[in-house]
């Protein structure tokens, strides 16, 4: 614990922060609720432009049209048919059915034709099925195809390839890896996300900040958080645009654009208010977030961690900082994963007691990402082929359990009553205990 403490003091003294950036107390003012009123407006008449420009493609649709699209993933459907997923510039899904076999054309832009039947607005929103439907590749290279291929040359197995195209151009995964990482709970850290975010900014300012700091003695007024955290948002941005605006990554990243405006005005930066404004932001940017379930998630995830943040300094009172933050680290991971598991279950039914492996996993990953990362650029992404194989070799039973409506809308309800009360994030933890309970005695009994 003393090495980690001492490693923090290293870092800080190595970066100047204590000298040339400590800060004092953040400034107690309170934003006039007239300014969130403004904000919210402008947001509802951004929500409205968009949502009416949804509508007419959807129109355009029933009577039939063509549109250029990415070619988000395909799939053998039945022996003789293809089913393939197509996403337009406005973030709109449409699934079309196609008979023959297609080659591997996943990430391609294609000239899309067809008509939608038997869908309303609202189905519209979440996708569609197209029929009447054909397509023809757009001949333009694929953003993505250089680093696909680079990433695919170093696995003799395209499946091994497929889990870090996955985890670093947000590619869609293949069956035998959906129902690995569905047993082990990773889909949140497979999904790129705040995590790959926080990970990748890590990444770019252990290779920026020594070439900054050496720049920084000669403009020594210039404040280092500011142009550092300008520089990772414009990292960030490229690599949003890298990943066709992945809508959990595009949160993170607003999220992230929103705490540097704040940090630049020295106000608190983790505010639930803020998290709210974030999530109507992108909602506003494309009404479809709505019933995305990616989207859903990842707010919630950060609205668990909020509660964290909030509640965690009552209890843990610890004054070497090393322990503290040791300890912290682990009860966060416990405490985020068991709280997200009447959400998740919502949507996706499967428990595993091999799903506890996330927690470890989790707090290792701003190790690992990096270290994948590193050893694909130096041409020997390979190494842990074996370790994937194994994974994927070893049987896992999951049993399924819905999480009901009611218990949802209680434990909800409970997480909000959370932003205020101490003894209601309590409860919420115990619910979430009691839950995972639950789910392990329905996994037992259908052994």
């Amino acid at each position: 614990m003393q090495i980690l403490q001492n490693i923090l003091t290293t870092m800080q003294n190595l970066y100047y922060f204590r000298v040339r950036q400590e800060k004092g107390e953040y400034f107690t003012l309170t934003i006039p609720f007239l300014h969130y009123c403004i904000i919210i407006i402008v947001l509802i008449i951004v929500f409205c432009s968009n949502l009416y420009v949804k509508y007419t493609i959807f129109l355009a649709l029933q009577q039939g049209r063509s549109f250029e699209a990415t070619i988000i993933m395909h799939y053998a459907k039945k022996e003789n048919s293809q089913r393939v997923k197509f996403q337009d510039s406005h973030g709109n899904i449409l699934y079309g059915t196609y008979k023959g076999k297609l080659k591997h054309i996943m990430g391609k832009k294609a000239r899309v034709y067809g008509k939608i039947y038997r869908c309303d607005f609202l189905q519209f929103l979440k996708s569609c099925n197209i029929y009447n439907s054909t397509f023809s590749l757009i001949p333009k290279d694929d953003k993505k195809r250089i680093i696909r291929n680079f990433i695919n040359e170093q696995h003799n197995n395209p499946i091994y390839a497929n889990l870090y195209n996955a985890l670093f151009l947000s590619d869609f995964l293949d069956k035998p890896l959906r129902q690995a990482v569905t047993a082990l709970g990773l889909a949140h850290l497979i999904a790129i996300s705040g995590f790959h975010l926080a990970s990748l900014i890590i990444m770019f300012y252990s290779c920026v900040c020594p070439l900054y700091f050496l720049l920084h003695r000669y403009f020594c007024y210039r404040n280092a958080l500011y142009d550092l955290g300008f520089l990772g948002l414009i990292f960030a941005f490229c690599y949003l645009v890298l990943i066709d605006f992945e809508p959990s990554f595009l949160r993170a990243f607003i999220m992230a654009c929103v705490g540097y405006v704040i940090l630049l005005n020295s106000l608190k930066v983790f505010s639930f208010v803020n998290l709210f404004i974030c999530a109507l932001f992108a909602i506003a940017w494309n009404p479809s977030l709505i019933f995305h379930i990616g989207f859903l998630l990842s707010v919630s995830g950060v609205f668990c961690i909020f509660l964290f943040m909030c509640h965690s300094g009552d209890y843990l009172h610890i004054k070497n900082k090393g322990v503290k933050i040791s300890i912290g680290i682990v009860a966060f991971n416990i405490i985020i994963f068991m709280q997200m598991m009447p959400i998740v279950h919502y949507f996706f039914p499967y428990f595993s007691p091999y799903q506890l492996v996330s927690i470890p996993l989790s707090i290792c990953f701003v190790v690992l990402f990096p270290l994948v990362f590193v050893l694909h650029i130096g041409k020997v992404g390979y190494i842990f082929d074996s370790l994937i194989h194994d994974v994927l070799t070893h049987d896992f039973y999951m049993s399924e359990y819905y999480t009901p409506l009611w218990f949802l809308v209680v434990y909800i309800i409970i997480l909000f009553l959370a932003i205020r009360y101490k003894w209601s994030y309590v409860m919420s933890i115990i619910l979430s205990l009691s839950f995972y309970c639950w789910n392990y005695k329905i996994y037992l009994s259908s052994i």
